[in-house]
């Protein structure tokens, strides 16, 4: 399935008008600089082809004939294109039997081609092969940025590379069909029989694999393999489509507004055809945004608020209720999760569904996930600011030490949001952990224990329904307890005008969320001092507000489970908001 996908998307992309996708024997290579000659092959002399990007300038992307990767320590030479130790004899490893090896691989190659193709091209990088010395590199201009990179060839006066010619492309083709090893089955993505593939390609750019690749589909002990097939015939899949759905997965991974990393895992996502969400899941996801007012770029504010409108459809779309549409004509939108182990890719995760249900299920977390507290100027919160928040805060203004996040958070958050099952118990758990450590009560951090909440219960049937805003009407201890909580802080604050070191959140919130009969009563009657220095009106306010919430008690819990010391920690952070906002108002009206 997930294969059948990514060959569609390929042939998707070849369609492309602005970067369309090489052809089966081409692929798209990093190529630094070209080696201009004679059409008699003499007067070598290298020009500079990369781009100005930033600080330093980069490799320009050129669609070169593809032979496959190499592996080991078997000479395998490209057509028209290498490193400077296969088409020149040279390079910085310093090992000069191995470079002249692999130089006379380089020119066998090209005199094997010229054999079956008149191009004068050709012939005269055979030519200038032929009569090159690695000793004379030294005195190539340009040499010392050139060493180890990717060179072509081109020929003085022509405007097109060399292996750019037409009849030169089609003899490529023609020969690398013959050098590919297959044999004779039924393609596994279309049941046709066909040359299936005894290796696929790699696939590069999935952060913490294999720089020289990874593959999805790989077979190397026989406890993996069946029916008596050996290697990748175990998946058999024609040599044509297993260049289509590793080109296809290699363009996402190198685009990044196709790609997100995720702790330990690289998401790629495409969809049937053009849609907007293909350009807004990654920043849905995982982009760090800068403040919108002075900090930041104007694309940067642009995408602030382009994330931030999305996320505002997506609210409004859940909030009205609107049907999804799962007909069969609907665009459909893939998301694959990928992590890396040893030389391989295991999948994490797999969304195939419609644009509208991915609307639905994305709708449905930004519901899970609203909680007052949310500035206009703060940044949309993104999968990647939820797990952020999971790690030791270093401040109470909502910087995190990442280090200290467990890199299986952002993928499991991802499959429960996409999917639409349970957040990982690790979530709540470690919100909860990091709030009792550092006592950081911060709108990320609350957002995400509701959701927890609303998500899991809603699943198992027990629908705890946490609102967005203090609940005035809501009668559940763990709550309420929070509630007092917030409130004997304040008026310990208050009666202090405000100068504490610190508060009783600072010494006694986490005992107060897990144990509240310990810690209440004591604080309870602590709190009649702290009255007792604040003025008539404010003091008669705090006393009718105390009495209201004290009389929504039974009694104190001896021991509040998990779930309960999140409902804890969400009513603490109702009551402190609604304090606050009554002191601006009261500000407002002076």
């Amino acid at each position: 399935m997930i294969l059948q996908r990514l060959v569609e998307y390929y042939d998707r992309l070849q369609h492309d008008e602005d970067d369309p996708v090489p052809p089966f024997g081409f692929s798209r290579e990093k190529i630094s600089f070209a080696i201009v000659i004679d059409p008699d092959g003499s007067k070598p002399e290298i020009t500079d082809l990369r781009v100005e990007a930033g600080k330093k300038p980069r490799p320009r992307i050129l669609e070169m004939p593809d032979r496959g990767g190499r592996s080991g320590t078997k000479l395998w030479p490209f057509f028209l294109w290498d490193n400077t130790g296969y088409v020149l004899g040279s390079d910085s490893k310093g090992k000069g039997k191995r470079a002249e090896a692999m130089s006379a691989e380089f020119k066998k190659l090209h005199h094997m081609m010229a054999a079956l193709v008149d191009d004068d091209g050709l012939a005269a990088v055979c030519k200038f092969l032929d009569s090159w010395s690695p000793s004379q590199t030294t005195s190539l201009a340009l040499w010392d940025e050139a060493i180890d990179t990717n060179l072509v060839f081109q020929i003085r006066g022509k405007k097109k590379f060399v292996h750019e010619s037409a009849e030169l492309r089609k003899a490529w083709l023609k020969h690398r069909g013959t050098e590919i090893v297959f044999t004779q089955g039924n393609n596994l993505l279309n049941g046709r029989s066909d040359r299936i593939a005894q290796l696929h390609p790699m696939i590069s750019s999935v952060a913490g694999a294999q720089t020289t690749g990874a593959a999805i589909a790989s077979f190397n002990l026989d406890a993996f393999e069946s029916y008596g097939r050996t290697q990748t015939y175990n998946a058999p899949v024609s040599v044509e489509d297993a260049f289509r759905y590793t080109t296809a997965l290699n363009r996402l991974l190198e685009r990044g507004r196709r790609k997100v990393i995720l702790g330990d895992a690289t998401v790629v996502y495409w969809s049937s055809e053009p849609t907007p969400e293909e350009n807004l899941l990654a920043d849905f996801f995982a982009e760090e945004f800068v403040e919108k007012e002075k900090k930041g770029s104007a694309e940067d504010r642009s995408r602030v608020r382009e994330i931030q409108n999305f996320i505002n459809q997506l609210k409004q779309g859940h909030q009205a209720g609107s049907a999804v549409d799962e007909s069969d004509a609907a665009p459909r939108f893939y998301i694959l999760g990928l992590s890396p182990n040893a030389s391989r890719l295991s999948i994490r995760f797999w969304f195939d569904g419609t644009v509208s249900e991915l609307r639905r299920k994305l709708g449905q977390h930004v519901a899970d996930m609203e909680l007052v507290g949310q500035r206009d100027t703060d940044p949309p919160l993104t999968v990647k600011r939820i797990v952020q928040s999971t790690g030791r805060a270093t401040s109470e203004y909502g910087n995190y030490d990442s280090d200290t996040v467990s890199p299986l958070l952002a993928g499991a958050i991802t499959r429960a949001i996409l999917t639409g099952g349970p957040h990982p118990s690790l979530l709540l758990g470690a919100m909860l952990n990091r709030i009792r450590a550092d006592g950081v009560v911060r709108h990320e951090r609350v957002a995400a224990i509701k959701a927890c909440l609303n998500r899991n219960s809603r699943l198992q049937g027990k629908p705890l329904e946490v609102p967005v805003s203090l609940d005035l009407n809501r009668t559940d201890s763990p709550y309420i307890t929070g509630r007092l909580f917030a409130l004997l802080e304040k008026i310990q604050s208050d009666s202090a005008g405000g100068d504490l070191n610190a508060t009783i959140k600072d010494r006694y919130f986490s005992a107060a969320s897990a144990t509240p009969a310990t810690v209440f009563p004591r604080l309870v009657r602590l709190t009649q001092h702290h009255l007792a220095k604040l003025e008539t009106g404010p003091k008669i306010f705090y006393e009718r507000l105390l009495g209201e919430v004290i009389g929504k008690l039974d009694a104190f819990a001896r021991h509040m489970p998990l779930e309960a010391q999140g409902l804890f920690a969400i009513g603490y952070y109702h009551q402190r908001q609604d304090l606050f906002r009554k002191r601006e108002k009261e500000g407002a009206s002076e």
